[in-house]
């Protein structure tokens, strides 16, 4: 609330009067949200005690960075949901066990009268949202990318990243390297609860399967909390990936801001953008080879049967039989595919020799075409 209204000038996010009262309508209702959402936690403890000893045993995360195919990878392995669980993106927003149960009661009371609720909310989802359609499937019932549940803790990334200049909040992107230790407690605990609550919700007896590109950068904090954890790094080629990511942010900001202050704000991702590709594989390095496995991009969308099993026998899951039978007719209708979302370095004003300077790193561990 301090930047936007007291330092927008010095966050570049100029205050406009739409601007200001829409902040005000969020600052004003999201507390009242989360002492609802508080409340609804706390009950937890009282009606659903179990939930607390809930063990995560070998849970899976894909902490590719944006626009490298961790939505395509996590849907896919999602359809085993014989043996992995997931996260919505209403259920993210809701992460109390008490919250979910009203509401898919309500789900199913709606379904049984004609899902007229439901398809309400799908127009209201396709007017707000379908100008993504082309980059990334968005909406209240799609796979949620975990990074939404720390909204509670008021440390979404995102947002901030792609609005504003606030350095204060850096060390909310760069979690491992920046955050107090305290706060890094903090968030990693009630991360955790929330996969508890989850996973009870579920039945108990299935894997953890969760994704989210800024994960990357909380590698060791998931490493430290989850003990025993798996983790899948996707990688795309920087000249295709940093155009892509670029595009989806500077859309986000023109939905949302000024674009005059886009080349500034532009100035500030790029930099992000390069640790997102580097601290995540320096950190793999140094983790025990046996929980870890990178996916190049172009691999992934070639063989994603083939890339799928060898991390399932790399990491110790049982493949069913009829999964293996799912990943062989995906492969086929994977070689049919061809993306909607195009876009070139020249439209940010930056050039390949600039990008293989910057990222010459990660081109020399990959060896990616150049």
């Amino acid at each position: 609330m301090y930047l936007v209204y007291f330092r927008s000038r010095d966050v570049n996010f100029p205050l406009t009067p739409k601007r200001a009262l829409g902040f005000g309508i969020y600052f004003l209702l999201f507390p009242i949200f989360e002492l609802f959402t508080a409340a609804c936690l706390l009950l937890d403890h009282v009606f659903f005690p179990g939930f607390r000893r809930i063990s995560i045993d070998k849970p899976l995360f894909i902490v590719g960075h944006p626009r490298s195919g961790t939505t395509y990878l996590q849907g896919l392995i999602a359809k085993d949901d014989e043996l992995f669980f997931s996260f919505r993106v209403w259920e993210t927003i809701f992460p109390s066990i008490l919250q979910k149960k009203v509401l898919a009661w309500i789900g199913r009371f709606d379904q049984q009268h004609g899902g007229r609720l439901k398809a309400m909310i799908l127009r209201r989802q396709e007017r707000l949202l379908g100008h993504y359609d082309d980059i990334h499937d968005m909406g209240l019932f799609e796979l949620a990318e975990d990074d939404r549940l720390l909204m509670h803790t008021v440390c979404v990334p995102i947002g901030q990243l792609l609005l504003m200049n606030a350095t204060q909040l850096d060390w909310i992107f760069y979690f491992d390297e920046q955050a107090r230790e305290k706060d890094r407690i903090r968030v990693m605990k009630f991360f955790r609860a929330c996969i508890q609550r989850q996973s009870y919700y579920k039945g108990g007896n299935r894997i953890l399967l969760t994704k989210a590109p800024l994960a990357g950068l909380r590698v060791k904090s998931l490493y430290r909390f989850f003990p025993g954890c798996r983790m899948i790094y996707t990688l795309r080629n920087p000249l295709a990936a940093v155009p892509s990511i670029l595009d989806l942010g500077r859309r986000h900001f023109e939905a949302n801001a000024d674009m005059e202050n886009w080349p500034a704000q532009q100035t500030r991702l790029y930099p992000f953008l390069r640790e997102m590709f580097r601290y995540p594989l320096a950190s793999l390095q140094q983790a025990d080879p046996a929980t870890c496995e990178i996916i190049i991009h172009d691999h992934l969308l070639r063989r994603p049967g083939d890339v799928v099993r060898a991390c399932y026998k790399k990491f110790g899951y049982s493949l069913s039989p009829r999964y293996d039978e799912l990943l062989k007719h995906e492969g086929e209708k994977q070689r049919n595919f061809t993306s909607r979302h195009k876009t070139t370095l020249n439209e940010f004003n930056l050039t390949p020799e600039q990008i293989r300077s910057d990222f010459k790193d990660v081109f020399d561990r990959c060896a990616f075409e150049t």
